[in-house]
């Protein structure tokens, strides 16, 4: 029995089914989410024999952290090792205005963007709803969470149902009680899903991972793009905004060795004006392993201007935790300890 894992009228439907009032399930829940509860039979007021059963049954969380590391800037990466010994990430990064959290779906990632480490070995599996949410609480039990971003490890559209359920326990008021607005999926383009998620979650933010405005260029960076050409996705993109009302988010990873001519300012300024979407530029966060090159300050600035005579609007993305492997792209799910 995995409490994060349900919602509100899921834990009442559980006690139901064992014979139980309703009232425990959601007494069940809401116990689980506070600090310091590391068994069933910490929940205050849960019965002894029931919370007996469940601890002899399994563990309380789906996950136990086994390596965490505190960056100079107060951002904190969480090793955690699932009950079938796979290991993911989560990263906290905290603000004075907000706590927010960035959640992985999957257990690696079949994506296998060119400058990313999260998919240098391939997707292993999705998370369960419950594996995704106690990222969130397992933070959240420090300090209060405010917001929830999907851009860790793994496509989200790739675990679609997985993620849709997670975003609604996170809005339960049984749990955290976060609003749809604070909560933004980052996709590397899956147009279909696109689409299916401004029916089934129109309030939440959507971010495009787009790092390229041409199907040649993309298609280096991003190998999805040959199944899924920039036509297609973007069109997914115009479908989403013009369903929801608000102008979506794209993200581009700024390479100093592929992606920052005056030619790709023109391509990247060109796909964000039909969709009236603010850019994200985030300069590349080095992976070892990747063999790609991060753009000096002169070079951000130089493509950021280029940009703008182009009618592109953006904004330059500064790095938290890129001084142990958090930041953007830089997940490993290294084990060993680090020098």
């Amino acid at each position: 029995m995995d409490p994060f894992g349900l919602t509100l009228a899921e834990a009442r439907a559980w006690a139901a089914s064992l014979g139980l009032p309703p009232f425990r399930g959601e007494q069940l829940m809401r116990g689980a989410y506070r600090a310091g509860v590391a068994r069933f039979a910490d929940v205050k007021g849960l019965p002894r024999d029931l919370a007996e059963r469940l601890d002899a049954a399994g563990a309380l969380a789906p996950a136990s952290e086994v390596k965490r590391q505190e960056s100079r800037d107060g951002t904190v990466k969480s090793l955690l090792r699932l009950h079938d010994g796979k290991l993911v990430e989560c990263v906290s990064i905290p603000t004075v205005e907000r706590h927010t959290v960035c959640v992985s779906s999957q257990v690696g990632c079949a994506v296998g963007c060119s400058f990313c480490a999260s998919g240098l070995n391939g997707v292993e599996r999705d998370l369960t709803p419950g594996e995704i949410v106690w990222q969130v609480v397992h933070h959240h039990r420090v300090s209060p969470v405010t917001n929830v971003v999907f851009m860790g490890s793994g496509e989200p559209m790739f675990n679609y149902d997985n993620v849709l359920h997670a975003i609604r326990i996170l809005g339960d008021a049984a749990g955290l009680g976060l609003g749809r607005r604070r909560l933004t999926v980052s996709t590397s383009g899956v147009p279909a899903r696109i689409r299916q998620l401004a029916e089934d979650e129109p309030q939440i933010t959507l971010a495009l991972s787009l790092h390229a405005g041409d199907d040649g260029t993309r298609s280096r960076l991003v190998p999805l793009n040959v199944r899924w050409p920039l036509a297609e996705v973007l069109g997914a993109m115009a479908d989403y905004a013009d369903k929801v009302g608000r102008r979506p988010t794209l993200e581009y990873v700024l390479l100093a060795d592929a992606n920052m001519t005056p030619a790709h300012a023109q391509s990247l300024a060109a796909a964000a004006r039909p969709l009236g979407a603010h850019i994200n530029l985030i300069p590349y966060n080095p992976v070892i392993e990747t063999g790609h090159r991060r753009p000096t300050p002169a070079e951000v600035r130089t493509f950021a201007d280029q940009l703008a005579r182009v009618g592109g609007h953006a904004t330059v993305r500064g790095a938290r935790g890129s001084d142990i492997d958090a930041a953007c792209g830089q997940l490993k799910r290294r084990e060993e300890q680090p020098t």
